[in-house]
């Protein structure tokens, strides 16, 4: 994972989800694999829980590997958060998986006497295994992170693991019939499902620039974010001093004609210092911040990346966007 390469917008929250989709994948390839080209040194009774564990440990593995990137930590302490994640959440889908066969499942079900049998695939028997696992591939990252977003981490790896155990099901004995694709489609779902509620790209890896796009004009940027995440005022303008973005007067720049502030929530809004049209433009939108003279404030907008804000009007008008790019670029 590489943040540079993850545009800021509503697709970055599927890239980690990707990762872990395909750490289920890899699980899965793995445990086959064994079985086709070494061969099992376990006991038939043993499979189930190896697959559930070995996916447990590959998703939150993952998971923490993913974020890791995200964040540059270095080298070594991304690779120990990363094996203490996949460690725990291997023990825990392992031992979950044995808990749920024979307490928890004969407790709610009654006793089956096959229950340990891995050709039994009955929903009803092997969904809270699932369900217990998911809770594993997210207890391992949640214990990395200092147990930040406790509640949401464990409810999405729950729901996770319920999705795949469902999908598993549905292919066992809906779709396919084929024992090994749902195995796959299962760890895949419950992967993909674990990364799309936990663990959206947060917005904090990224901050707000200014730049002009006139063609008549020097393409020049700027960063809204102060280095600290304070609250910071960005002034543009041709005023000779103290202005962050200096346009001359060239194009119907006023002294002092907008500013574009961002708040201690990293929320972004635009506001309108002049008598002059000052116009923010986006899709089906148009907001006009010209000053009021009338008001005790100036007029302001919340600003989304991607929004264009034009200065004056006419051919002549000048026109900044803003864009948040990973901070990283300061």
């Amino acid at each position: 994972m590489n943040i540079f390469l993850v545009p800021y917008t509503w697709q970055r929250h599927l890239q980690v989800a990707l990762i872990t989709g395909a750490a289920g994948l890899l699980a899965w390839w793995f445990v086959m694999s064994w079985f086709t080209l070494i061969g099992p040194f376990w006991s038939l009774e043993w499979d189930g829980a190896l697959y559930l564990a070995t996916s447990s440990g590959m998703i939150g593995g993952a998971a923490t590997l993913a974020e890791g990137s995200l964040r540059r930590r270095a080298l070594p302490s991304r690779l120990a958060l990363t094996l203490t994640a996949a460690g725990i959440s291997f023990g825990v889908g392992f031992l979950g998986y044995w808990l749920w066969t024979f307490a928890l499942g004969p407790a709610l079900f009654g006793a089956v006497p096959d229950s340990t049998d891995s050709a039994l695939v009955s929903l009803r028997y092997r969904l809270g295994g699932f369900v217990i696992a998911g809770l594993g591939s997210a207890l391992g990252p949640l214990v990395t992170r200092k147990f930040k977003g406790g509640v949401t981490q464990l409810l999405s790896g729950a729901a996770a693991g319920l999705f795949g155990g469902a999908v598993w099901h549905l292919c066992n004995f809906t779709i396919y019939y084929d024992l090994y694709l749902a195995s796959a489609l299962g760890a895949f779902t419950w992967g993909f499902g674990y990364g799309v509620l936990a663990w959206g790209i947060p917005d904090e890896l990224y901050a707000g620039w200014l730049r002009v796009l006139s063609p008549s004009r020097y393409g020049l940027r700027i960063p809204v974010d102060a280095m600290d995440r304070s609250p910071k005022e960005r002034f543009v303008g041709h005023f000779p001093r103290g202005l962050d973005l200096w346009l001359n007067a060239n194009g119907q720049v006023m002294e002092l004609h907008l500013s574009v502030a961002v708040d201690g929530e990293q929320r972004y809004k635009a506001r309108g210092l002049t008598l002059q049209p000052t116009v923010v433009r986006r899709f089906l939108e148009r907001i006009d911040l010209r000053y009021d003279p009338r008001r005790p404030a100036p007029l302001e907008t919340r600003l989304s990346s991607g929004d264009r804000v034009v200065l004056g009007q006419g051919d002549e008008a000048t026109t900044l966007e803003f864009i948040m790019l990973p901070r990283e670029e300061r």
